[in-house]
């Protein structure tokens, strides 16, 4: 990659579904945007460094408002390879859940629809990992492999004496640094973006979005890299 330029991967950097746990109802899949009008080269902070994006669809429980697990795997083939001593560290990702039913395609500040009395609240987890957690309440950033986790949360207090009184209260929390520049995280293995949802009212029965930016850089693979690698993945 030349001046740190984008590169712009002609396949799907993810497979078509993905499964959470033991769950076959529910998939995460990669939707095919139009093809664009132009290239757009985009630098990154590093000469050698690469950007790699994509974006997720997940869908969301006409009922519930709930996403039980699910995972898309970034796939790293181009990059990695452990016969080859091929790694790729991995400099910053960015996440951003997007509801394209809204008029704006932003996700709502408020994911509860405000029309229950009582309390409620919602819940979005996502999380970058080169583990396959079964249990999203088993992921944190102590987590073996977990590099970065976003949560968002909303709770709503609201009075049965009327509409309109109520209170809420919404916050995100990133856990993890989201920049990892200048030497990174280094990995070997395909990368796996998390998501797991709890009581989004707000957009029960609908297909939401995520979007994935990964900056990384391509490395040379040492015998010490690796013992690392395999410690960080047994401390917990």
């Amino acid at each position: 990659m030349e001046s740190g330029a984008e590169r712009h991967v002609n396949k799907p950097l993810l497979v078509s579904k993905f499964g959470g746990g033991n769950r076959s109802d529910v998939s995460m899949h990669r939707k095919n945007p139009p093809p664009p009008q132009k290239e757009v080269i985009f630098m990154a902070k590093g000469s050698r460094d690469v950007i790699l994006r994509d974006r997720l669809q997940f869908d969301i429980d006409a009922t519930t408002g709930d996403t039980a697990l699910v995972y898309g795997r970034v796939d790293l083939s181009d990059y990695v390879s452990i016969v080859k001593n091929e790694g790729l560290a991995i400099k910053e990702i960015r996440f951003q859940p997007r509801a394209p039913d809204q008029v704006l395609g932003d996700w709502p500040q408020w994911m509860i629809d405000l029309t229950t009395p009582g309390a409620e609240s919602a819940n979005l987890k996502i999380f970058a990992t080169t583990t396959a957690y079964e249990n999203v309440a088993d992921v944190g950033i102590g987590s073996p492999n977990v590099i970065c986790l976003l949560n968002r949360q909303c709770t709503q207090l609201q009075d049965g004496a009327g509409p309109g009184l109520y209170g809420t209260v919404t916050e995100w929390n990133w856990y993890g640094t989201p920049d990892l520049h200048p030497e990174g995280y280094d990995v070997v293995t395909d990368l796996l973006i998390g998501v797991s949802a709890n009581g989004v009212t707000r957009l029960q029965g609908t297909t939401a979005e995520l979007d994935v930016m990964i900056i990384a850089e391509p490395k040379k693979i040492t015998s010490k890299d690796l013992t690392q690698m395999l410690t960080q993945a047994q401390d917990l």
